[in-house]
């Protein structure tokens, strides 16, 4: 099917003009948006959404979605704070908390690659468990996260500033970097991509697809395990209630409303990027414009419900 010169305009630069267009619009109706103060808070909750969604970009990309990454996040928060309080310094308590959260991640892979359980059965049994180890952990209150417990400050993963560049802005940058790096120039990104189009084409083909999927949810683990510590290192505490803060809903938007496909195989982790400051901006851009918090989830919500309705629109076109 013969795709039309205004769709491919917008599938190259949609985004980019949606995004140019919000900022102009927020610049224009509320006062201060464009001020060094608001723009750093910008790069600082866009890290959070760019961490996200660039794990939940290849989990779409193979044709499937992951539900439990606020949950792996708030755990490993918990857990970091935890361990810190105990004694513990910041760089093993990091990396204890991180190897489980992405082994929160592996598990998925396997228990969806090699047992057969359904993603959307295995992603939320872990979404549920996760938190619920979280709340029994810290007996469903938030642990304070004490400073200068060793050389290196908890501080770094999300409350420094570097210049104007929020650390855990930079922190993002280079894991979406190395996301980017592998989608374009290994086999795991082309094969996500594959398993996506068609799993069984792609068994047929000598993929091991089981591998793959493994290593993608594998990922996603990781990348929510990063944002843990961000959010824990910004809130100043490991908190169980992180896990209903809506970053799955968040983490989908910014790879769907960045292009990729609910239905797998297309999609592009550099448009994740911009997807996550847009929710980034029309949330920070309502919140000055005084917006509530509840509406402004109604706002993103009905964004996600028409960027996937569109991406349905267009794949019943192509049959």
């Amino acid at each position: 099917m013969t795709v039309s010169k205004g769709k491919m305009f917008y599938n190259k630069y949609g985004t980019y003009i949606i995004l140019i267009a919000l900022v102009i619009f927020f610049s224009i109706s509320g006062d201060g948006f464009f001020t060094v103060g608001n723009l750093t808070n910008v790069l600082r909750t866009a890290a959070v959404y760019i961490l996200f969604g660039c794990g939940m970009t290849f989990v779409m990309i193979s044709g499937r979605i992951d539900l439990s990454v606020a949950s792996i996040a708030a755990l490993v928060g918990c857990i970091a704070a935890l361990l810190m309080q105990g004694g513990m310094g910041v760089i093993p308590a990091s990396v204890i908390s991180v190897l489980i959260g992405t082994g929160c991640g592996l598990l998925n892979g396997f228990c969806i690659a090699k047992l057969k359980v359904p993603f959307f059965i295995m992603t939320a049994g872990m979404m549920y468990a996760a938190s619920g180890v979280a709340l029994v952990i810290t007996h469903e209150t938030s642990i304070g996260i004490r400073k200068g417990d060793s050389g290196i400050p908890f501080s770094f993963w999300g409350s420094e500033t570097i210049s104007i560049l929020p650390s855990q802005f930079i922190i993002a940058i280079i894991f979406f970097i190395i996301c980017l790096y592998i989608m374009k120039n290994t086999k795991m990104g082309r094969y996500t991509y594959a398993i996506g189009s068609n799993e069984k084409t792609a068994r047929l083909s000598g993929v091991n697809v089981d591998l793959y999927t493994m290593l993608i949810f594998t990922l996603s683990g990781l990348a929510s395990s990063i944002a843990g510590l961000v959010l824990a290192s910004r809130m100043g505490t490991g908190s169980p209630n992180v896990a209903d803060g809506g970053y799955n809903i968040l983490a989908i938007a910014a790879a769907a409303i960045g292009g990729t496909s609910l239905s797998g195989g297309e999609g592009k982790i550099g448009k994740t990027l911009v997807g996550a400051f847009v929710i980034c901006v029309i949330s920070t851009g309502l919140n000055i414009m005084g917006v509530t918090s509840s509406n402004q989830k109604i706002v993103i919500g009905a964004v996600l419900v028409i960027v996937v309705a569109v991406d349905m629109i267009d794949k019943r076109k192509e049959v």
